[in-house]
């Protein structure tokens, strides 16, 4: 029998622009239940509340991506909006693998990115729970 290993919970980020702006994120899948309502893993909560606990930030902008979104200004709308809101934290939903995969990578090369984690503690949180 294979043993099944889960993601406890999915990196934040923080993007920053070359002026100092900066905001923190998520990068998750745009999944469904079977009531066809989009819903949120047990792992991408607890980024939430981590990125919530570590930054004091607490209101959440969701931005779904889609597949035939033109994303790079998809992406970088949510950003900057989210950037002028004091305490926002942006979700970005994909609606594929490939296109999370896209979206990070686009991202890294517009931001400077940095994880999101305690300060001088690794990656570990205050009660040693893993940020990523």
């Amino acid at each position: 029998m294979r043993e099944r290993h889960y993601l406890e919970a999915v990196p934040a980020y923080y993007a920053t622009t070359a002026d100092g702006r900066t905001v923190p994120f998520i990068v998750s899948l745009l999944l469904y239940d079977t009531d066809k309502k989009p819903r949120i893993t047990p792992a991408v909560e607890k980024s939430i509340d981590r990125t919530i606990e570590i930054t004091g930030r607490e209101g959440l902008a969701t931005a779904i991506i889609s597949d035939s979104d033109s994303f790079p200004n998809t992406a970088r709308r949510y950003l900057e909006r989210a950037m002028a809101i004091n305490g926002a934290i942006v979700l970005f939903r994909c609606q594929s693998p490939e296109t999370a995969e896209r979206l990070m990578q686009y991202l890294n090369m517009t931001y400077q990115l940095t994880l999101v984690r305690e300060e001088g503690g690794g990656n570990t949180g205050k009660d040693g729970s893993d940020l990523h």
